[in-house]
């Protein structure tokens, strides 16, 4: 009975801290799944606190004096019953924010599939970049390459720094529509083609610039 026991408090905690360490990825879905770095942001040191606090009620309550239990028995007993109710708020917790999670990136990509048929039509295919530094062009050079995107149907927009993570992937919906409909405007090679021609006008306009 006692291997039992402990066999299952192994398990219970082994449970825990699995669902702990998931759930930091559910709750910030859709987060790129990386094991270590959820592993160091889950903060760990919380759910030490809650197994010590589990651990400190089992102890009170296992001091009582009730049924014919030794001490170890009754905290054998006691401590994975508690473990067990966090696992179930966890589980919820955890669950119920990934479902948020997925149904606001289901919205942001059906808003994204509009935003690329309507850019499709208005041929202004829109690529985004971040960051707030100032051009190392001049004006002229800047209009000059605009003109190199446009013919090619790109606009070039500025997001700024702010990263987050549920627009990036939702954003990959608009590319994945955009990218087929820029091949078939402009061929197979058109990006690195594109590229060349700003590049050759970046050399020509600024030699002191790579």
């Amino acid at each position: 009975m006692c291997k039992t026991l402990i066999t299952v408090n192994i398990a219970v905690i082994f449970l825990v801290t699995a669902v702990y360490i998931s759930g930091y990825y559910l709750i910030n879905y859709p987060v790129q799944f990386d094991f270590w770095y959820v592993l160091k942001e889950s903060q760990l040191q919380y759910l030490l606190v809650g197994f010590a606090i589990t651990a400190l009620v089992s102890y009170l309550v296992s001091s009582l004096d009730f049924k014919n239990l030794s001490f170890k028995d009754k905290f054998s007993r006691i401590f994975p019953v508690l473990n067990a109710l966090i696992l179930v708020f966890l589980i919820y917790t955890a669950t119920t924010a990934f479902v948020k999670n997925k149904r606001e990136l289901s919205n942001l990509e059906k808003n994204y599939t509009r935003e690329a048929e309507n850019d499709i039509k208005k041929d202004q295919i829109v690529m985004r970049y971040g960051g707030f530094l100032l051009p190392p062009y001049d004006e002229e050079t800047t209009r000059k390459i605009d003109g190199i995107y446009k013919k090619y149907g790109i606009i070039s927009k500025n997001t700024g720094c702010i990263i987050d993570a549920m627009d990036i992937k939702a954003r990959e919906k608009y590319t994945e529509i955009t990218s087929s409909y820029l091949e078939k405007r402009n061929g197979k090679d058109w990006k690195k083609t594109m590229e060349k021609e700003i590049d050759n006008l970046k050399k020509k306009q600024s030699p002191g610039v790579k």
